[in-house]
């Protein structure tokens, strides 16, 4: 059954084989404009506020098929009705029953009331054929033109409020289709950027490497016969091909962040975070450095991703207070304007400008001169990542000289 939901109307249909019955739902339902214009002077007159009257548009047939040739032609403009009156007997053609399942052939929302002198079994045998019992009502004869009034206008309401209720579905639908579009597409994109990264960086490590390979093999080639400004060109096409390897690894590692499945368990980030400071000890062993992890930190993460992000904060924390004699490092934690565990990796390096902070973990910048502190910005944009695909936070505090915070949250639960 096809439904007809165009835009909310007042318009109803009357079918019966009587013209007299006609003639009394014409009185009850479309009242004369002199009948308004008088109850409107009046008002204004006596000053007494009279609720308007509602009037509708009613249309009448004497059979039904007459009924559902007008009820066709109102779907086809555009003006379906809202309700129809069907009278239960109707000697000639279709009866009530019949001229009712025609009608909801054609729209299967309209509201319906039953016309009928009598109580007997064929009502209620046609109440279970017809079975809709939230769209159908029945109005004994004779009418009481209160009870006709009152029909028409709940169920005129009730087919006014389903009208806007499915074009506000039709809306939501349309709304869910272009976002559900949307989301394909650019699934699919990141899908090409992600092969093209690899692509890319795949096809730049190979010729990094073999830079630095030659470069080495150049040195032992001519160590007994080159000058200074030789062994400076060698160190700068040496340090060269380094930068260009870690910038080539930071890149596959933002599209490994991008792909990867966030499964979410409980992190020991205390044990985690020593560990990671033990490897940094291995790794700079003739840097001095005073590191303190808090006790008890813990949260709800992916505990790879979570390893990466803290290992690449501890990593540029160890960078720049490698040029202090006795650097500080601390990772902790303290509780956040609305009771959030706020987690920080602070150190007393060399910092930077507060200015710059806000893009620092959106895009690749250096901060400081490479040449005292190598590096490409790309570890601190896979923070920025992996803490986003928590549903977290991160930012920093920081002054030239005086050392540097980056703060992080992470919810209790790893966002779908």
């Amino acid at each position: 059954m096809p439904s007809v939901m165009n835009k909310p109307s007042s318009r109803i249909l009357l079918i019966d084989d009587m013209p007299s019955i006609h003639e009394d739902f014409r009185k009850v339902l479309t009242p004369n404009r002199a009948s308004a214009a008088l109850d409107e002077a009046e008002g204004m007159l006596f000053g007494t506020a009279t609720a308007p009257r509602e009037v509708f548009e009613l249309d009448s047939a004497s059979s039904g098929e007459e009924g559902l040739r007008l009820l066709r032609t109102a779907n086809l403009e555009g003006r379906p009705y809202a309700l129809a009156f069907v009278d239960m007997r109707m000697p000639a053609g279709w009866d009530g029953v019949r001229t009712i399942e025609e009608l909801w052939r054609e729209d299967a929302d309209l509201q319906v009331v039953i016309c009928t002198a009598y109580s007997d079994n064929p009502l209620e045998n046609a109440l279970g054929r017809l079975g809709s019992q939230d769209r159908l009502l029945v109005l004994k004869k004779p009418f009481d033109p209160i009870e006709v009034t009152q029909m028409a206008r709940a169920l005129v309401a009730k087919r006014r409020l389903a009208c806007e209720a499915a074009s506000h579905l039709a809306k939501l639908e349309r709304v869910l289709r272009e976002v559900q579009e949307a989301s394909v597409e650019l699934r699919r994109r990141n899908e090409e950027l992600e092969v093209v990264a690899a692509n890319v960086s795949q096809n730049l490590r190979s010729p990094m490497r073999a830079i630095g390979m030659l470069s080495t093999l150049l040195s032992q080639e001519l160590r007994s016969h080159r000058g200074d400004k030789v062994a400076g060109y060698l160190e700068q096409l040496r340090d060269g091909a380094r930068s260009g390897e870690q910038l080539v690894a930071g890149v596959l590692s933002l599209s490994d962040i991008a792909g990867a499945d966030v499964v979410g368990e409980s992190v020991d980030l205390t044990r985690m975070a020593r560990e990671l400071v033990a490897a940094q000890r291995q790794a700079h062993p003739q840097q001095q450095v005073s590191a303190s992890v808090q006790d008890g930190l813990r949260t709800w993460g992916d505990s790879r991703l979570v390893r990466e992000a803290l290992g690449h904060l501890l990593d540029n924390a160890w960078k720049f207070t490698s040029r202090q004699k006795a650097a500080a490092i601390t990772v902790g934690a303290n509780t956040g304007a609305e009771g959030e565990q706020v987690f920080f990796v602070r150190d007393s390096g060399c910092g930077f400008d507060a200015a710059r902070a806000a893009s620092l973990f959106r895009k690749f910048q250096r901060l400081h001169d490479p040449a005292l502190y190598p590096g490409g910005g790309v570890g601190l944009v896979s923070v920025g990542r992996i803490i986003e695909r928590h549903g977290g936070q991160v930012w920093a505090d920081s002054r030239p000289d005086q050392g540097t915070t980056v703060f992080f949250t992470l919810p209790s639960a790893v966002p779908r």
